[in-house]
């Protein structure tokens, strides 16, 4: 996604936006009070901050008074404002990232193997030769069955205890085996913007299927 650091939405500089969107993004919702209180807006400005956010494409209507982050949106809270890649580099890039999936899927360290991968946004242009990232949704599938999982899991978990690993919630505790694949899908690229595959396949997104 190509965002200009000094754009403005409303008013608001699109980095305050960002992380508004980050807080908020899937599967959390918001309402128009949320915005007012987040931005200590009225309701006249609220409601106008939020018209932008719908007319731009960074947030959809759910029901009558709640709102949800879109897949454009989840693309802007991942917005690095890093230098942009030419084809060279994001090739180059890519090509990395398919490699990291075959080395996870062939490692039994990792107990969720990468089964399915969409390729989507600029990236997927064939006629572009500036990128400022390239998306991918993900899909993560267990290697073993549920008996072994189960024990597999918390044995990782406990090794990251015993390494010192602190745990914020029960949540990010059990989500840490299925963490350590998209880590080291990402390898700390800025350049890497992962998406849940339900979050694409929900919406008429333009993409290509790049694995298996």
């Amino acid at each position: 996604m190509k965002i200009d650091k000094k754009t403005l939405i409303y008013g608001i500089p699109i980095i305050q936006i960002r992380y508004f969107i980050r807080r908020y993004r899937t599967p959390e919702s918001f309402s128009l009070q949320t915005i007012m209180e987040y931005f200590e807006l009225t309701n006249l400005s609220g409601t106008c901050l939020l018209n932008e956010l719908l007319n731009s494409g960074y947030a959809e209507q759910t029901n009558t008074n709640e709102y949800k982050v879109t897949v454009k949106g989840n693309a802007l809270a991942q917005v690095k404002f890093v230098k942009r890649m030419n084809k060279a580099k994001a090739d180059k890039i890519f090509n990395e990232f398919m490699k990291r999936v075959e080395d996870i899927n062939g490692d039994k360290k990792y107990i969720y193997r990468v089964s399915k991968l969409l390729l989507f946004g600029s990236y997927l242009n064939p006629e572009a030769d500036d990128y400022g990232d390239i998306d991918i949704a993900y899909e993560l599938e267990r290697k073993i069955n549920d008996e072994g999982f189960s024990e597999a899991s918390q044995r990782i978990i406990a090794n990251a205890i015993a390494e010192g690993k602190v745990f914020s919630s029960i949540v990010e505790e059990v989500c840490y085996p299925s963490d350590l694949v998209l880590r080291h899908l990402k390898n700390r690229s800025p350049y890497i913007s992962l998406h849940r595959m339900e979050d694409i396949e929900t919406l008429s997104v333009p993409h290509k299927q790049i694995y298996p």
